[in-house]
């Protein structure tokens, strides 16, 4: 599993496997049709400053032990935290910010984006899973996964 990373000075694609970059190909040398494509340049772009503040919070998650909460919450899985960490450079990535993070109890992390009437929910589950919410107003207009709606959330955010 390959998190967005700086590749070689060639332009690469990685293809979304979920909401993770998950397998590295040159695009002459494989014959697959992902749901979705990322072309990679030679540098990824920094992460803004509201999006390391983001960051930096996910990865404080690593820190909490089962029962977080004091009401038997699980530990927060490293699977979520590092396809969360992915999801916010690939938004960051698009000026997309982040309204609103955190964990579950579960060992799963929610991250909420606004704008205008728009509102999303991403929870990415401890076992790798992940669902999305997509509402225009109080009304559920999309329900899937992030590999099938990133692209809408690309879109409307």
């Amino acid at each position: 599993m390959i998190a967005l990373q700086e590749t070689p000075l060639y332009k690469k694609r990685c293809a979304c496997s979920s909401i993770y970059l998950s397998e590295e190909f040159e695009t002459e040398q494989q014959e697959w049709n992902p749901s979705i494509v990322i072309d990679i340049y030679s540098h990824t772009p920094p992460l803004s400053n509201a999006a390391m503040k983001v960051a930096s919070k996910i990865s404080g998650f690593r820190n909490f032990a089962d029962n977080w909460d004091s009401y038997g919450a699980e530990k927060l899985s490293e699977s979520a935290i590092v396809n969360t960490l992915s999801f916010i450079r690939v938004i960051d990535a698009h000026g997309i910010p982040v309204y609103f993070t955190a964990p579950g109890p579960n060992g799963e992390i929610v991250v909420e984006l606004r704008k205008g009437i728009y509102e999303a929910e991403v929870y990415f589950n401890a076992d790798n899973s992940n669902e999305v919410l997509i509402y225009e107003g109080d009304t559920c207009i999309s329900e899937g996964m992030l590999d099938h709606l990133l692209p809408r959330i690309l879109e409307l955010f």
